[in-house]
């Protein structure tokens, strides 16, 4: 199976998850959803496949559900509730690296000596593609909110806040993270290239979540 399919799989099973929290536990299950893809992202985003030639940093498909999520919780709760999901990601974030971070100081034992030093390598050489991650989402994040808000007052129709939201955000997002990551590291040429195809990809699983949102929309409070 290649990384196309597996990408594909990967899309299906987060908005299956996403849909099925919702469904079974409304805004809680849009906390626990969010709060997993993100650290999902932040991890799987130290790791980078080549498709076609261009190099893709691993995580996106998560990195970009969480949009979806938030767009759900805008369509039910409105924007205000945004802001203790986006505080409970950045307490998450803290929380979560500094306990990584603090493990990778401990000495390890003789036992899976390798694994433990890779372990190390990771949090100690990847520290700015984990940074870049959580600053692109972060920002990001706060632009739709007020993006997808805004053309919800005008026009009231999920495809058209989805749409347009997805299309503005995830190029301001694909550049941001682009630039923090390989800026002074990677040849200007690649590093276009690489937000060339993670802008595409980003378009596509964002349209594709307008999906979930039209369902959850028909999804009643209890």
């Amino acid at each position: 199976m290649n990384s196309i399919s597996l990408l594909c799989i990967e899309t299906l099973l987060c908005f299956v998850t996403l849909i099925f929290l919702y469904k079974h536990y409304k805004v809680l299950g849009l906390y626990a959803y969010t709060i997993t893809a993100l650290i999902l992202s932040c991890l799987m985003s130290l790791k980078t496949i080549t498709i076609y030639d261009f190099d893709i940093n691993l995580g996106m498909i998560p990195f970009i559900t969480i949009f979806t999520s938030f767009n759900i919780l805008i369509q039910k709760k409105g924007p205000d509730d945004t802001k203790n999901l986006l505080l409970t990601l950045i307490t998450t974030l803290i929380v979560s690296y500094s306990i990584f971070y603090l493990i990778s100081f401990m000495k390890p034992s003789n036992i899976n000596l390798f694994t433990s030093a890779s372990y190390d390598n990771i949090f100690n050489s990847s520290l700015r593609m984990y940074f870049s991650n959580i600053v692109t989402v972060l920002y990001s994040l706060l632009l739709n909110t007020k993006l997808y808000y805004y053309l919800k007052k005008m026009k009231n129709n999920i495809l058209i806040s989805n749409l347009f939201s997805t299309i503005i955000i995830q190029f301001l997002a694909s550049v941001l993270f682009g630039l923090i990551s390989y800026i002074f590291i990677k040849e200007y040429l690649d590093i276009i290239k690489i937000i060339m195809i993670r802008y595409l990809i980003s378009l596509i699983v964002g349209l594709i979540g307008t999906i979930p949102i039209y369902i959850t929309k028909y999804i009643k409070e209890k």
